[in-house]
């Protein structure tokens, strides 16, 4: 293998229980990025021991062991360590400084597991490239209030060892920084310069298509036949499930809401199981749970409608697998949403609100206009094939590995 294109992706998580849009981002762009020439891995901490079949046949899957460096209760540290709350690892670091035969580091993480990369890399004289995948910018409100919830009463016995790692140092050492939405890169720009850039996620245009109404239908019975307005993504406030229920509370048309995705916190799950209820709708909600990966686009085909009303998203993965699979999205636009109703070029399916009222209208005028719902269907696939297939990102992510080790190279004969 030729030392000079064998990249690693380093991961915070990457577990098919709890799985998200940085595990689906990186596990189709290491399959995509051999076509370009770049030998790809996957580092992540301790979970499942089997290659994952997400990933493609020939993307290593290597775990290092990471812990928790938190004083708290059993429950608290396994809370801690279902989202990944600036976990550390010792092990990751020291692999990668004595690995010579990595030209460069691809981590998907900041906090203490970047700050590990960040140093083995800087001792050894070679790059290292960030995707920010989370809040930039200073997470709004209610996900700093999440958080803050969830630690409290722990003690943070870590600081140091993130301080020793350069933990807060991750993005201004970094060779390139890659943002998923304008905002933030403008915004990075203004303290790192052209480091800082802006990159598309991707989707697997053929799987999305091949979503079956059929199968969905066999294996969730219990959804009918009643339009289904679907929401993808783990129970959390930033993904604001409690809006989507408000706002299916003043539907007026017969309808099934359904949550598919993670339950990392295990409160949520109840809280939002006693709102619906509260709300009257409790019969009509359904909690599908963490489905795998490959079950999306028989959902996607079942729905009516998909909703994506999140607080805040670095991108919005979830809307591109719908417009891949030829469904309609209602979405908020917000942080990287916004880029995407820039371009659709239809605000009617992006909400400038995160009013219940504006969303209960919205999602009444999308069930209610079925030529409106295969119009924007339509557009939504069309503009995927056009800008977001997976070749297509991997072709600008090479480019920019290229960019990165010809600087080296450069640095090295002056």
């Amino acid at each position: 293998m030729d030392a000079q294109t064998r990249i690693a992706h380093v991961l915070r998580k990457y577990d098919p229980q709890a799985w998200g849009g940085t595990e689906t981002h990186v596990a189709a762009l290491t399959g995509a990025l051999r076509g370009q020439g770049f030998e790809a891995e996957v580092h992540a901490p301790t979970g499942p021991e089997a290659q994952d079949r997400a990933l493609a046949p020939w993307v290593p899957l290597r775990r290092f062991h990471a812990f928790t460096p938190f004083l708290a209760s059993g429950a608290q540290r396994r809370a801690l360590w279902e989202m990944s709350g600036n976990i550390a690892s010792i092990e990751e670091p020291l692999r990668l400084g004595f690995d010579p035969g990595l030209a460069l580091t691809h981590v998907h993480t900041l906090g203490r597991i970047g700050g590990g990369v960040r140093t083995a890399m800087r001792l050894t004289g070679r790059p290292y490239v960030v995707s920010v995948h989370g809040p930039l910018l200073g997470a709004p409100e209610i996900l700093r209030s999440d958080v803050e919830r969830r630690l409290a009463g722990t003690i943070d016995l870590g600081k140091p060892l993130g301080w020793l790692l350069g933990s807060r140092r991750v993005i201004d050492d970094a060779a390139r920084v890659i943002c998923f939405n304008e905002e933030e890169r403008a915004a990075l720009a203004q303290r790192i310069g052209d480091r800082a850039v802006r990159l598309d996620h991707g989707v697997d245009l053929e799987r999305f298509a091949a979503g079956d109404e059929d199968r969905a239908r066999a294996r969730w019975p219990e959804l009918g036949d009643d339009p289904v307005v679907l929401l993808v993504g783990r129970l959390s406030e930033q993904k604001n499930q409690r809006l989507a229920l408000a706002a299916f509370a003043g539907v007026r048309q017969q309808a099934r809401l359904v949550f598919v995705g993670a339950e990392t916190d295990r409160d949520e799950r109840a809280r939002l199981e006693q709102e619906a209820s509260q709300l009257g709708v409790r019969e009509r909600v359904h909690f599908l749970g963490n489905v795998q990966p490959s079950a999306i686009p028989d959902l996607l085909a079942r729905a009516t409608l998909s909703i994506t009303p999140s607080i805040h998203e670095a991108f919005g993965l979830v809307v591109l697998e719908a417009w891949a699979a030829r469904r309609p999205v209602l979405f908020a636009r917000r942080s990287g949403l916004a880029d995407l109703a820039d371009a659709l070029g239809e605000p009617g399916w992006a909400l400038d609100s995160l009013d219940v009222e504006a969303w209960s209208r919205g999602i009444e005028r999308a069930l209610a206009d079925g030529p409106a719902r295969a119009e924007i269907s339509q557009r939504g696939r069309e503009l995927v094939e056009r800008r977001f297939s997976w070749d297509a990102v991997a072709q600008r992510t090479a480019g920019l590995y290229r960019e990165v080790l010809a600087e080296r190279s450069q640095g090295r004969a002056a």
